[in-house]
């Protein structure tokens, strides 16, 4: 029993001693070349982006030489990146993830503009040239999709947010398409949205008498800055005369664009939810966590729900304006007590909004790789990643990664609101606020 003890004690201390702590050296390690582009068959313009993999993050690479190939025809090549102050190229880079400025000026600098444009089948090949290195990839122009029409209306629904009840209004669009062919077919439908509104409220400049000062003449220099300026004379209790002055100041407030792609409710769409699971018990395991967090982020889909036939596809774009069929309080202060309700319901805010839907025929690689981005972008991953490992994301670059993604897609612009004006009521109780 002694000689096993000894035997294990010595066959610890043995491994102990062979155990050495290696640091590892990248200093000579080479970034391998990386290529993202998202190429459109109805764009005069495209961007290439080009880096290379590094220790921490990939690094924009600006020496590169990048030529376009149509149908084995060299159209073009370019050899310098997009200057920085070509705000253009905030299109929707598909998980790139330009949201900083600095972020942003990173984009710029990889990004390589191709001004050639390419249509449905062609060939397309990219050729990327920097130092020794050289990357390359091939894809085939989609098929344009058949008979596409879409069309919207506008409704209230009531969602639980916060666990508080909130009735909203919601674009609702029904887009109607045709499938291209009975082999396998890749889709997707983004909406982009360009929206803004008006305020316009009322402020009394002041309250004055003819023996001190001349109202007519401060009503000019108001209507010099203000479209709308009220006068209303009254005689106050001591007999006097007087003109108190109201003028209407407008704001206008803008907030999305065309640029990137506006996020839209798809549940009770069999077709844009396809493949989307539930959870399996009450329990919030890590594996139900994922699964349930998973959604249809790049509004990718197939054609296996309505193969060589046509289809329906229903989804909703919630407006930020809150319910715009409930009637705005208009609130009185005692500073606009004089002015005359006529006036006061000119206060508000009147919307305008406008919306495109891009019904995109993508290929199979960019339906896969916008598939993996769902869940590396669910809000479990990176929980359950650490037990699984990373997540495999296809390629089609040679002698590199990232991928090349040709599109073809039918673009309709909706104007959803043109000066909207949501009813108001005067609100008895005088209090200081007004929209």
């Amino acid at each position: 029993m002694k000689t096993s003890i000894l035997t294990l004690l010595a066959a610890a201390l043995l491994c102990t001693a062979c155990v050495n702590e290696l640091t590892p050296d990248f200093s000579d390690m080479e970034g391998e070349l990386t290529i993202n582009a998202f190429l459109f068959t109805d764009r005069d313009t495209n961007y290439v982006y080009v880096s290379e993999t590094s220790r921490r993050k990939p690094q924009p690479v600006n020496n590169a030489k990048v030529e376009m190939r149509v149908n084995d025809v060299l159209v073009e090549t370019v050899d310098r990146v997009t200057p920085s102050v070509s705000r253009e190229v905030n299109t929707d880079l598909y998980g790139m993830n330009v949201s900083s400025d600095t972020a942003y000026t990173e984009v710029l600098n990889g990004m390589y503009r191709l001004t050639t444009r390419f249509g449905e089948g062609d060939v397309v090949r990219i050729d990327v040239y920097s130092s020794d290195r050289h990357a390359w990839a091939e894809e085939t122009a989609p098929r344009k999709i058949q008979n596409t029409r879409a069309d919207y209306k506008l409704a209230n629904h009531t969602i639980y947010e916060y666990e508080e009840q909130v009735t909203d209004t919601y674009v609702d669009f029904t887009v109607g398409l045709n499938d291209i062919s009975q082999n396998a077919e890749y889709y997707r439908i983004a909406v982009y949205g360009n929206y803004g509104y008006n305020q316009t409220h009322w402020l009394k400049k002041g309250t004055y008498y003819d023996d001190y000062s001349n109202p007519d003449s401060i009503c000019d220099e108001l209507r010099k800055k203000y479209e709308l300026v009220v006068p209303i004379e009254f005689t106050d209790d001591a007999g006097y005369q007087g003109v108190d002055v109201f003028y209407m100041c407008k704001e206008y407030s803008h907030f999305w664009s065309y640029g990137s792609s506006i996020d839209y409710d798809y549940s009770g769409d069999p077709i844009l939810s396809e493949g989307e699971m539930a959870k399996s018990s009450d329990d919030d395991t890590d594996y139900d966590l994922l699964v349930s967090s998973i959604h249809n982020k790049h509004k990718v889909f197939t054609d296996r729900l309505f193969n060589n036939s046509a289809a329906e596809i229903r989804f909703s774009v919630r407006t930020p304006f809150g319910d715009l069929y409930s009637p705005i309080p208009v609130y009185t202060n005692s500073d606009l007590e004089r002015l005359p309700d006529d006036y006061l319901l000119k206060s508000g805010t009147t919307y305008n909004m406008k919306v495109k839907v891009s019904v995109e025929s993508i290929s199979e690689n960019q339906y896969y790789y916008l598939k993996a981005l769902n869940v590396v972008e669910s809000e479990g991953y990176e929980d359950i990643s650490t037990l699984s490992g990373a997540l495999k994301v296809p390629s089609n670059v040679n002698g590199g990664c990232g991928n090349i993604c040709l599109t073809t897609s039918i673009v309709f612009e909706f104007t959803v609101l043109d000066n909207f004006v949501r009813d108001r009521v005067i609100e008895e109780e005088p209090i200081y606020y007004w929209e």
